[in-house]
């Protein structure tokens, strides 16, 4: 599969996902919500956060032939991931009010441990 066509799923799940949190933005009062409309708003930001980290990641790399920017593809989809996870990992901890420093450095040392294993396996995982 040609990293075009990835790039253009990855930008329209991106777009469906940004549509889908401004409107629960907009219409759903955070005070007053019940848990369903606070995961689907954590679901969607997470889905937008890793589109647009993913991206960003993507252009930033310099690549030259198409294999190699397919698999500059998949390590940036990896790595936005990751970080996207760690943003609303951190924001949800923040909405149960269980973050501070210590529950935050653990959370944060355990993404990077997870992220230095993929990305010491090489070409297997992207």
């Amino acid at each position: 599969m040609k990293h075009y066509k990835i790039l253009f799923a990855v930008f329209s799940a991106t777009s469906l996902s940004f549509v889908g949190w401004f409107t629960i933005l907009q219409t759903i009062d955070p005070f007053s919500t019940d848990s369903f409309s606070r995961i689907m708003f954590y679901v969607f930001a997470l889905i937008f956060l890793w589109g647009v980290f993913a991206m960003c990641f993507f252009y930033l790399r310099k690549s030259n032939n198409d294999n190699e920017k397919l698999k500059n593809l998949f390590s940036s989809i990896r790595q936005g991931l990751v970080i996207s996870i760690g943003f609303i990992g951190l924001a949800v901890l923040r909405t149960i009010d269980v973050l501070n420093l210590l529950s935050a450095s653990v959370y944060v040392i355990a993404l990077i441990l997870i992220e230095f294993y993929y990305s010491s396996k090489g070409s297997n995982y992207a």
